[in-house]
C-alpha cells in the first residue's frame, strides 16, 4: 500500500480520485457493406435487388478506467459512467457483490514483486478486449488504483494496442499520477512486452509498426491509441 508522504498534489489528488478515464470509447466501422453484382445480358438495373445501407454504419466500443476499490463500490459512480465489468485485481475475499447488471473478472494476487502476474495477463487482456469489442465500459481496479490495476492496464495497451512498455505506462500515468507498478511487475511486463513483439513478428508485423508517444495520445493533439493502431495495420 502505498502513503502519502512525499507525494507530490498532483499524485495525491489522483490517489484520492476513485477512478480515471484511460481509453475513450471509440467509432469503428461496422462490416462493409457488399456492391452489387454485376449485371449480366438479360438483366437490367430494376430486376437487381438493391443493397441495403446499415442504418448503423459504424459500432461504438467501451471505455476502459482504471480506479481504485472506492471505486468499485461507488454504485452511483459505476452507473454514471455505465460500467458493464469490474476486473478486480487484489486478494481480498470480502469483496462486495457488483451490482446489478454488472459483471466480474478476479485476479487473486498480492502487490508484491515476487507475485506472479504474467499467468494472469493473458485472459485478463481478452476478457478487456471482449467487453470493449462488444461496446461495454471495463473498470480495472485494485486497493488504491497505483500498483496491480495499472499493470492489468498496461499490459493490456502492450498487447491490444501494440505500445511499448514505456508508451503504455507513460500513457496510463498521464491519465492517473498516481501509477506505480511495484518493480516485479514491471520486470514481467517487460518481457510481456518481448513476448508480444516476438508474435508479432511471426505473424509479420514489423517490430517498428510499435505505437509511439507521438501517435498514443500522451501529447497535446494526440489520437485514440485504437485509431492508431488501425492505420498501421491498414497501411501493411
Amino acid at each position: 500500500m502505498v502513503g502519502f508522504d512525499g507525494l507530490s498534489p498532483e499524485v495525491m489528488e489522483a490517489m484520492c480520485t476513485p477512478m480515471h478515464l484511460i481509453l475513450p470509447p471509440a467509432s469503428l466501422p461496422s462490416s462493409p457493406v457488399s456492391s452489387p453484382p454485376p449485371l449480366n445480358r438479360t438483366q437490367s438495373s430494376s430486376t437487381v435487388p438493391l443493397q441495403r445501407t446499415p442504418s448503423h454504419p459504424h459500432r461504438h466500443t467501451g471505455a476502459l478506467y482504471l480506479g481504485s476499490l472506492a471505486a468499485s463500490v461507488d454504485k452511483d459512480l459505476l452507473r454514471s459512467h455505465r460500467i458493464a465489468y469490474l476486473i478486480q485485481v487484489l486478494d481480498a475475499p470480502w469483496l462486495p457483490t457488483p451490482s446489478d447488471g454488472v459483471r466480474c473478472h478476479k485476479i487473486d494476487i498480492l502487490d508484491l514483486p515476487s507475485a506472479d502476474l504474467k499467468s494472469h495477463l493473458e485472459e485478463a487482456c481478452d476478457i478487456i478486449d471482449g467487453a470493449i469489442g462488444r461496446g461495454e465500459n471495463v473498470l480495472v481496479h485494485c486497493q488504491q488504483g497505483v500498483s496491480r490495476s495499472a499493470a492489468i492496464v498496461i499490459a493490456y495497451l502492450i498487447s491490444r494496442h501494440n505500445m511499448s512498455f514505456d508508451t503504455a505506462h507513460d500513457l496510463v500515468k498521464k491519465k492517473r499520477p498516481c501509477i506505480k507498478p511495484n518493480s516485479g511487475f514491471v520486470s514481467s511486463l517487460r518481457e510481456w512486452e518481448a513476448t508480444w513483439r516476438e508474435r508479432a513478428g511471426r505473424k509479420g508485423v514489423p517490430k517498428n509498426s510499435v505505437v509511439s508517444a507521438s501517435t498514443s495520445g500522451c501529447g497535446q493533439g494526440g489520437q485514440d491509441p485504437r485509431q492508431a493502431m488501425r492505420r498501421t495495420m491498414s497501411s501493411r
